[in-house]
């Protein structure tokens, strides 16, 4: 009761000031005149009792304000009165304002916006019960060609469900993709959709809002049930909340399902960049692909799973890493090839926390993400010694002010906490600003990942977590920038000179320390940002093996059960559609594309040839006529595929040199014949040897790669001189032409295909390029502040210098020096740091380095010299402003 007592007392206080003014002043009054009473009654006079109270307890106006100090309220309106004085103060100075202000907002929405996106996709928990007992079942591999993340077959999802059986429940999901949908029979819509396993929605504890969701009779080997649930956004969506929704007929993938329930609220997946519209069985999902379930070979589902409270991952993951070794000692390694036995061999399972769902695109950009944190880090560092900077400058002019201040009684912790307010007032509003630009930043940022089928959904809105962030961060910036100079300047003496005031306090040495440690800060990150730089420019300038500008891929789609005679028709005629076009050098297709994906694998046999080695794996890609002239892959022996190739008779194909010189060494391979492993019956032969390409991405080895002659394929590739909007608009009226059937999916340049392979060493390179600009600047300007302040400061000492014959270069040269030293002390401090840097991130930065070292002595040279440029060309202006100072006037101001 007495703490709401005070509460209320205070608030009425704040409130309702002049009220409570004078109802102290009358109950103060009041005390007064009771205590002159009582020493009138000792003889004295009216006056003299009133004069006597007043010499013992003070007068009226300090009594009131001993009262005040006592409550809560008083700091509250003494905070305010220092809020509005610092917001007064900074109003007169709106230039020093908007610098300090801007700067700050560079750099605290810079950190914003990259924690926004990581926290987006990579911290943002499920919106399901007790995420944090999620973990992903990672099956994966860091071996050289064998690096990567692998799927899981059905018999191997099987056999985890019975480990994990009594301290946990597996569960498990295929990659969410773009499906076809539709209603009255027509697919002419897309989704995005995912086949799940019947236990998904209760491990995970998500009901439905109407309906049900799926249970253990709509999932098993023989098929399972057609049924489907919608996610809630979708239902509102696309049936406007329709509660008849439920016992719908609607097509999935051109297979009839029946929705029996809409999911709850707010649950769109466990990855939380794509948002799921349909769950359908698994085992139903894949007969209708024609999958066989048992096939121990066939991988392709995601498996997570829930533990129980108390069990420990490390515990969970050594049972599944054995039963994991089971699984391929007695199904997988017996049957596999040489090459394969190796990557099974070291593929391991690795239980990862997955709180947060799969997060599959942040796990893919969480590496250059989180090194764009720290580079973000250190520019915000930077921006808090500028500033510093700044305010002791600041500080400096307004010497008399301060002093003044302390004569008149004002203590050195009042003096110290209102600067502080100032610059506590600067950093919110810079933060302020920061979160305006890291809206925007945001945005940026994901315009730089690359283009996706699925519509990506992260939640980039700025909420209570972000808002927090901001004002940690505003509250760690005021302090780092604004403490210091605070503390320093309260310190003053009580002195004045006879002309205002204004000497020097001392902040030269402050501001040239600070200026180092700013240089010192900004080299690291032009080392870093050449790096990466570096490694986009080796990998831009890769030799692929075939040339993708000026082509245009698309993808086909067809409805399910379309003959293969009806689609060679349909191929064959948009080829000879696209090439009856002015500026069209030639089209073909292919299955399946040829990069990125890069084809399937198999084994091959030479005839009459021992194949030298175990590893008789190659890559097979089906190629139409015209396809490798289409990807400018170029010929070296014999010849391309023709139409007349695709009749099989004779069997041809056509391999890379790789192939020719691993089996036939100096040898021809022109006549060659060779026996492929998913067609033991045929005997081909070889008619041509075409360069070596990348079809499995830059940073991947090349393959020893067999080109099949295609009657049809699904991915079309046209090389033309038209610009892009007339050849799609081509493309998409000649599709239309020949078969009505078949729906162009995913219409794109193939460079954009190729550059999105490279997207994290672009984001990474053009980011931390930005931002080391950013540093460097903020620093250029600190620099020039600085000497610039300098210099005003020493105005008479140039003239008498002139006045006794010294000239203007000499003026410079005396600036210049004395600046070159702080720039050669910060350049030291930087190399070091630089080297230090470097090492501690070398196993991190290796992963995203490619042709290049990070000890590169040329980079660290143009690091460094790039940054004395600029810190010299900075520190010019001033000394050159101060070689032209007339001594008559500079010694006027003596």
């Amino acid at each position: 009761m007495a703490l709401l007592r005070n509460l209320a007392s205070g608030l009425r206080s704040l409130f309702r000031r002049r009220q409570v003014d004078r109802e102290l002043d009358e109950e103060l009054r009041a005390y007064q005149d009771m205590a002159a009473e009582e020493k009138m009654k000792d003889g004295m006079t009216r006056k003299e009792a009133l004069r006597a109270v007043r010499l013992e307890r003070g007068s009226l106006e300090v009594s009131k304000e001993i009262v005040r100090s006592g409550g809560w309220e008083s700091l509250v309106e003494t905070s305010w009165q220092d809020l509005r004085f610092a917001a007064r103060m900074l109003r007169k100075s709106p230039g020093f304002t908007a610098v300090a202000v801007m700067t700050l907002a560079l750099g605290i929405g810079a950190n914003t916006a990259i924690f926004t996106l990581l926290r987006a996709s990579l911290w943002t928990p499920l919106p399901v019960s007790d995420p944090k007992e999620i973990f992903h079942l990672m099956r994966a591999s860091s071996e050289g060609d064998f690096a990567g993340e692998f799927s899981y077959s059905y018999p191997l999802f099987q056999q985890f469900s019975k480990t994990a059986a009594p301290w946990g429940e597996v569960f498990a999901t295929e990659v969410v993709g773009r499906r076809k949908f539709g209603l009255r029979g027509v697919s002419d819509e897309r989704v995005a959709g995912e086949a799940v396993s019947d236990n998904f929605f209760s491990v995970l504890n998500v009901g439905p809002i109407v309906g049900r969701v799926l249970e253990p009779q709509d999932d098993n080997v023989l098929g399972g049930n057609h049924v489907a649930v919608l996610s809630y956004a979708f239902w509102r969506r696309r049936f406007q909340s329709d509660a008849m929704v439920l016992g719908r007929r609607i097509l999935y993938e051109e297979t009839p399902y029946t929705v029996v329930g809409v999911a709850r609220p707010g649950f769109t997946g466990i990855d939380q960049e794509v948002s799921v519209d349909v769950w359908v069985p698994a085992t139903a999902a894949a007969a209708d692909r024609g999958w066989r379930l048992p096939d121990p070979n066939l991988n392709w589902l995601r498996l997570l799973v829930r533990l129980h409270d108390g069990v420990d991952p490390k515990r969970a993951q050594a049972m599944f890493e054995t039963a994991f070794r089971t699984h391929l000692g007695d199904v997988l390694l017996p049957s596999a090839s040489a090459r394969f036995k190796q990557m099974l061999e070291a593929q391991h399972i690795t239980v990862r926390p997955a709180a947060s769902g799969l997060a599959t695109t942040g796990r893919k950009y969480e590496k250059p993400l989180l090194v764009l944190f720290a580079v973000v880090a250190v520019v915000l560092l930077i921006s808090c010694a500028n500033i510093a900077n700044l305010i002791l400058a600041r500080n400096t002019a307004r010497h008399h002010e301060i002093v003044v201040r302390l004569a008149l009684g004002a203590s050195r912790a009042r003096v110290a906490w209102q600067l502080f307010t100032e610059n506590l007032t600067l950093s919110l509003s810079g933060a302020f600003v920061g979160l305006l630009l890291s809206v925007w930043g945001t945005r940026v940022l994901v315009s730089l990942l690359p283009s996706s089928p699925l519509p990506m959904s992260f939640n980039l809105q700025p909420d209570y977590v972000v808002f927090g962030f901001s004002t940690g961060v505003a509250v760690a910036t005021a302090i780092l920038f604004g403490l210091g100079p605070a503390l320093r300047a309260s310190r003053e003496k009580h002195e004045m000179t006879l002309h205002g005031g204004q000497r020097v306090i001392g902040s030269a040495w402050s501001g040239r320390l600070l200026l180092a440690g700013q240089l010192a800060l900004s080299l690291p990150l032009l080392v870093g940002a050449g790096l990466f730089v570096e490694t986009l420019h080796n990998l831009k300038s890769s030799d692929l093996g075939f040339h993708a500008e000026h082509v245009t891929t698309f993808d086909l789609s067809y409805p399910k059960g379309t003959s293969q005679d009806r689609l060679h028709q349909a191929c064959a005629e948009i080829k000879q559609r696209l090439e009856s076009h002015p500026g069209v050098i030639v089209a073909s297709y292919s299955r399946p594309s040829v990069y990125s994906d890069g084809g399937w694998s198999g084994s091959v046999d030479v005839i009459g040839n021992p194949s030298p080695g175990k590893d008789n794996d190659v890559g097979l890609i089906s190629a139409g006529p015209g396809f490798l002239e289409a990807i400018g892959l170029g010929l070296l022996q014999g010849r391309y595929l023709h139409s007349q190739d695709q009749a099989e008779e004779p069997p041809v194909a056509v391999v890379n040199e790789s192939f020719a010189r691993h089996y036939f060494g100096s040898n021809s391979a022109i006549g060659q014949r060779i026996k492929l492993g998913f067609e033991p019956r045929i005997i081909r032969e070889i008619v041509g040897v075409v360069r070596d390409a990348k079809h499995y991405g830059v940073r991947e080895r090349v393959w020893r790669m067999v080109y099949l002659p295609a009657r049809q394929g699904d991915s079309f590739f046209v090389r033309s001189t038209l610009n892009t909007q007339l050849l799609s608009g081509a493309i998409r009226a000649d599709v239309a032409a020949s078969d009505k059937v078949l729906q162009i999916e995913e219409l794109q340049p193939l460079e954009t295909v190729v550059n999105d392979m490279i997207s994290q060493e672009r984001l990474t390179a053009l980011l931390s390029s930005a931002f080391g600009v950013l540093a460097c600047l903020i620093a250029a300007i600190g620099l020039y502040g600085v000497v610039a302040y300098g210099v005003s400061r020493r105005t008479n000492e140039f003239g008498i210098r002139m006045a006794l014959g010294a000239q203007r270069g000499d003026i410079r040269t005396l600036v210049l020096r004395q600046t070159f030293t702080v720039v050669l002390c910060g350049v030291a401090i930087g190399i070091g740091g630089s080297l230090a840097v470097v090492r501690l991130l070398s196993s991190a930065i290796n992963g995203m380095l490619y042709g290049i070292k990070p000890t590169d002595v040329s980079l660290f040279m143009g690091a460094t010299i790039s940054l004395v440029a600029i810190a010299l060309l900075a520190a010019f202006l001033p000394a050159r402003r101060a070689s032209r100072v007339d001594p008559m006037v500079a010694l006027r101001y003596e």
